[in-house]
């Protein structure tokens, strides 16, 4: 057992930073309430220095008692967290149900020049397993300590796989009395990773070294088994140039626009109330031109503010193998860097957008178990769809990237249709309705609304193989799921009266999370009957049956 160890001194400062960031907006508006009509001098300086000194100083013993009585220690099969100030919380988190360990680097941890370190686990809250302070060097140690503990726990699985086999191949082939039963266990065997050499010369130069931990000597000398060195290769990086592609052909516009919204909402206790009045009262004598060319002026905003943003979040984005599993690591103001192992992909989506799609470009995600909220990290965020297959037969060999193989009949184009007319025709009234003959150009939205579903009718599809459904389906961007057969926990096959009688149905595919749950509307009865016999069919099973009393398969 090692000995406990606690976080970074810096941690004392938290509490302090963390409440002064949270106080700031609260503390401007109040100022700004508070000075309207007044002088400085009215302000009482003393007794506000005062409250500020001993708050700061409360906040100060506060952190210190956390660190203090905030320790790990890692044990041989579990990290043990011991932390609580009034109320002592204990926490085992064995080896055995960690997924990963990431590292992350938020503004005030990459200020200090420390680390946070979440180790994920499943149904785990936000917080349970989570290292807010500690070094690099440390952060590294520490996932090292895991992934060893992850090689050896998979090396005595194999080995006793194969000795269970051995066994039992033993004993349906009888030996004749002059042989021996022997059964003889695989000799141990070093993991090699294959490295393309321009990719490890590249991960050479731009990634610190494995043991940079200043007491890596001193553990080596003792006997640390955190110390083995690993193949680390760089997969992939990249570029300026192409993160700045990314960054314009990918407009998070609902990002942006909820932006806007909450800097416009502070209008009213910001600006002056003559100058909010004046402004408001302006807006309303503006002319049906004047309203869309501030409408596109806004989307132009929009869009560049929402490539700003990507470009902040996916900065210095690397792709790298590390013994067996993938690390990604980006982020310009708040670094993360997050560790999985590909036989935990839950399922795969490639997004072509609209623009990406006229050059032959997508951005790739993996779905992965893990505590988060976000359960989808960036695989690439602008490849090439041609080079989609030999992406994942690099990182993620279990999925293969199959081509369509059955689409929506013809006579399923109303399912398709119905919905994007409606809003259509919906959007049109109202605007006739308030701007009166300007507003006759917004019929144009029907033809759109026509092109919109027959397009999504077109692209829409599926493709069962051996062990994998692939989804496609299309919103406004080009969507493409990859899914494995043993991380779908439900098929839901529902259907109208009259779509049964015309022969369609739709499926919806469930999973573990319900965000990552892919549906299809308005396919053949055949396709769908397909799928369902896929689902159902057990492993070794040459025939596959069609009763539907098989659960879980849900019939609406």
């Amino acid at each position: 057992m090692n000995e406990p160890t606690r976080l970074h001194r810096l941690f004392i400062l938290f509490p302090l930073v963390n409440s002064v960031k949270s106080l700031i907006p609260i503390a401007a508006l109040v100022s700004i309430k508070f000075l309207n009509g007044k002088s400085l001098r009215d302000i009482p300086w003393y007794w506000l220095s005062a409250v500020i000194v001993i708050i700061a100083g409360l906040l100060l013993l506060y952190g210190y008692l956390k660190w203090k009585r905030f320790v790990y220690t890692l044990e041989e099969d579990k990290i043990l967290i011991r932390r609580g100030v009034l109320f002592r919380e204990e926490l085992s988190i064995y080896t055995g149900r960690i997924h990963s360990m990431n590292m992350e680097q938020p503004l005030l941890q990459r200020i200090l020049g420390l680390t946070q370190v979440r180790i994920e686990t499943p149904g785990k809250t936000e917080g349970g397993g989570l290292l807010p302070a500690i070094t690099n060097s440390e952060g590294e140690r520490l996932q090292r300590w895991l992934r060893e503990r992850t090689r050896t726990r998979q090396t005595e699985r194999e080995v006793q796989q194969q000795t269970y086999e051995g066994r039992e191949q033993s004993e349906h082939n009888l030996p004749d009395e002059s042989e021996g039963l022997s059964v003889q266990l695989p000799e141990p065997q070093t993991i090699h990773e294959s490295v393309d050499p321009s990719a490890l010369n590249m991960s050479r130069q731009n990634t610190p070294a494995i043991n940079a931990d200043p007491n890596a000597a001193d553990r080596r000398n003792a006997g640390d088994p955190f110390t083995v060195e690993e193949e680390r290769s760089t997969l992939l990086q990249l570029s300026t140039g192409r993160l700045l592609i990314a960054a314009l052909s990918s407009p998070n516009l609902s990002l942006a626009l909820a932006f806007v919204g909450g800097i416009l909402s502070f209008a009213d206790d910001l600006l002056p109330d003559q100058m909010y009045q004046s402004a408001f009262q302006s807006a309303g004598k503006l002319l049906p031109g004047s309203w869309i060319s501030i409408a596109v002026l806004a989307l132009i905003v929009s869009w560049l503010l929402s490539a700003v943003l990507y470009t902040i979040k996916y900065a210095g984005f690397t792709v790298e193998r590390i013994g067996k599993q993938i690390s990604v690591s980006c982020g310009l103001l708040e670094k993360k860097r997050l560790l999985f192992s590909p036989e935990r992909v839950l399922a795969i989506t490639v997004k072509e957008g609209v623009f990406r799609r006229w050059f032959g470009y997508a951005e790739v995600k993996v779905h992965v178990l893990t505590s988060e909220s976000d359960k989808h990290f960036m695989l690439h965020p602008l490849l090439k769809t041609t080079d989609i297959p030999e992406l994942l037969e690099r990182v993620t060999p279990q999925f293969t990237a199959q081509a369509i193989s059955a689409s929506p009949p013809s006579r399923a184009k109303w399912m398709y249709l119905r919905w994007k007319l409606g809003f259509a025709a919906a959007a049109s009234a109202a605007c006739i309705w308030y701007f009166e003959m300007p507003g006759m150009l917004s019929l144009l939205l029907l033809p759109l609304a026509v092109s919109w579903g027959l397009r999504s009718h077109r692209d829409s599809g599926l493709n069962v193989t051996d062990k994998q459904l692939t989804i496609r389906s299309r919103f406004v961007a080009l969507s493409t799921r990859y899914i494995r057969r043993p991380q779908i926990i439900a098929l839901e096959i529902s259907g109208t009266r009259r779509q049964r009688r015309r022969g369609l149905l739709s499926l919806q595919v469930k999973m573990i999370f319900s965000e990552i749950n892919e549906s299809l509307s308005g396919m053949d009865q055949q396709e769908i009957e397909a799928v369902r016999a896929w689902f159902q069919k057990k492993k070794g099973e040459a025939t596959v049956p069609t009763e539907r009393n098989n659960p879980p398969i849900e019939l609406l």
